[in-house]
């Protein structure tokens, strides 16, 4: 074991149980019997894709507040038989007559639209279309097969843990505050998933018929049946301007994966409109550069978690996230320079930009100085022949745009919010952006899910990402190094406390471990440093020389699966 365990170890501050191998299958989603329900596909005879598709409706009703059927998502996936990568974005669309004014001009009441809450927050969900072209295209199972679990789950109830009744007592309050406000009607959010907050209760899904209706009638139910109609009406109800025919009219788009070879294994991730994967590279050739120059050794070497290694990560993080703002995009319709961002030629002059011994002004990352001013779920699948499944879904914030269609009980998303909604201004989790990734008319906001498959020797060896708005790149990096870099198992490389910084606004989020232990020494190297219970939540599978483990976050109570 590494020296810096060792001493952890000695000291008492760190215990691990053992990890459970599996010679199978495992899976590591963001509830226990999401990861279940993806077991059960593969147990029956199922792929890899088939279990993600599985517990991707499973987290619908085990965690709605931060996925689900009125969300949309990423999908990574690697063919181990075929030696083959691709991505599925099935993203939301913003609704067609969306314009780039939406949340700028002021309405017959004086007001702006709010990009956050109420019907114009919503973006067109692309979660159903999403999975279930995965599995037609890739999976084997029928679609009723992989919704039983979800069926199960909604029709029988799940206790409510007492983490997930922490997590929805603070929207209940808010929810009856912002509806005297007028913005939009909770009632149903309140009575659907925030009523009976007791210790002990069962959560029973107000998503239930819409599942059965997916399963006899597929997705269509969804974008041109009763569901269709169903959704249009409450949002447009709630002054949102989406139609059946953007509902009808959304597909999912199958993109080649950003690909770069580290420590002579082959990662793949998300291309824009994800930024996860743009900004993850780019990260890696900065310090990859770093190491040639003027670390004169392996970023290893400084010791993990040291108060230097958390400053060039910092430095690092700053300059990828200042690139994020002024150039990424929806692709299909702005010009983003991937290839020029993801260049080592790029990271060796960012490099050179940074100083080992101090940070330095703002206005030196990024091309420009804008103005200053939690509802994800991430899993991963690796099977015992190396295939492998990441995958990063989302409605945005907790509980979305706060809309709820009353009758199938589906969350609808805020994915507005995830444009430039006004460009320059900070959006709901701090990140500023530019005209690349304006309001527009079936764009696509710019997003920050970075799901990622690590593969070696034709098997991946790696699948992980993250949920937590911009933290998702810097929880999947920091995690990705401790897995290669510093030798960990997964239980260690998950647990492990992080940092956090975005560029704007201009301080490191520091975990409660790491702002005692590292907060003083990155002050003195011109850091302004804040405490924060969480960086990110991290699922991560890999495979040992034993088998395969996983783990799933425990800041997030969530747990893995295998056989």
């Amino acid at each position: 074991m590494r020296a810096f365990l060792i001493a952890a170890l000695l000291t008492g501050t760190t215990s691990y149980a053992a990890e459970p191998v599996y010679q199978h299958a495992a899976v590591a989603a963001e509830h226990p019997l999401a990861s279940l329900a993806g077991v059960e596909m593969l147990k029956s005879g199922g792929n890899v894709v088939d279990a993600a598709v599985a517990v991707g409706f499973a987290q619908s009703v085990l965690r709605p507040g931060g996925s689900g059927l009125g969300g949309g998502g990423f999908m990574v996936i690697w063919n181990a038989e075929n030696r083959s990568a691709t991505t599925l974005d099935y993203r939301e669309r913003a609704p067609a007559a969306a314009t780039w004014d939406l949340f700028t001009k002021l309405g017959p009441n004086g007001k702006r639209a709010s990009s956050r809450r109420g019907g114009k927050a919503v973006a067109v969900p692309g979660h159903v279309a999403g999975l279930c072209f995965a599995l037609k295209k890739y999976g084997t199972k029928s679609l009723a097969e992989v919704l039983a679990p979800a069926i199960r789950c909604a029709r029988e109830g799940v206790p409510l843990a007492e983490h997930q009744i922490e997590y929805r007592k603070p929207y209940l309050a808010s929810a009856r505050l912002i509806e005297g406000e007028g913005i939009v009607d909770t009632a149903a959010l309140r009575k659907g998933y925030l009523s009976n907050l007791k210790t002990g209760a069962r959560f029973h899904s107000p998503q239930l018929s819409a599942l059965k209706e997916l399963a006899k009638h597929g997705r269509d139910a969804f974008y041109k049946g009763d569901i269709a109609k169903a959704i249009v009406a409450e949002v447009r109800r709630q002054d949102g301007i989406m139609t059946l025919k953007d509902l009808a009219a959304m597909d999912v788009v199958e993109r080649k994966p950003l690909s770069t070879m580290f420590d002579g294994m082959r990662l793949y991730s998300m291309p824009p409109p994800s930024s996860g994967g743009v900004a993850l590279i780019e990260s890696l050739n900065i310090l990859r550069r770093l190491e040639a120059t003027k670390l004169g050794g392996p970023i290893e070497s400084l010791g993990h978690n040291s108060s230097i290694y958390l400053h060039v990560l910092t430095e690092t993080l700053k300059h990828a996230f200042a690139d994020r703002a002024a150039f990424l995009g929806d692709a299909d319709f702005t010009n983003v320079p991937v290839r020029r961002l993801t260049s080592p030629q790029y990271a060796g002059v960012l490099a050179k930009r940074i100083q080992l011994d101090r940070t330095r002004p703002l206005k030196d990352y990024g091309r420009f100085l804008p103005v200053d001013d939690a509802g994800t779920t991430h899993f991963s699948v690796i099977d015992s022949a190396g295939n492998a499944v990441a995958c990063t879904e989302t409605i945005n914030t907790g509980f979305g745009s706060w809309v709820v269609e009353p009758r199938f009980g589906i969350v609808l998303n805020n994915e507005m919010d995830d444009f430039a909604a006004q460009p320059g201004k900070p959006n709901a989790f701090g990140l500023v952006q530019s005209e690349a990734n304006a309001v527009g008319p079936r764009h696509k906001p710019l997003s920050s899910m970075t799901p990622t498959i690590v593969v070696k020797d034709g098997k991946a060896v790696f699948a992980l990402g993250a949920s937590g708005g911009g933290r998702i790149i810097s929880a999947t990096l920091q995690v990705f190094l401790n897995l290669t870099r510093f030798d960990m198992t997964v239980e260690e490389a998950v647990r492990q406390p992080r940092v956090h910084h975005q560029w704007l606004p201009n301080h490191i989020d520091l975990e409660e471990e790491l702002m005692k232990l590292s907060g003083p020494a990155l002050k003195k190297f011109g850091h302004k440093t804040k405490d924060r219970k969480s960086n990110g939540i991290s699922q991560a599978v890999a495979r040992t020389q034993r088998g395969l483990t996983a783990k799933s976050d425990e800041r997030k109570n969530a747990q893995a699966a295998g056989y």
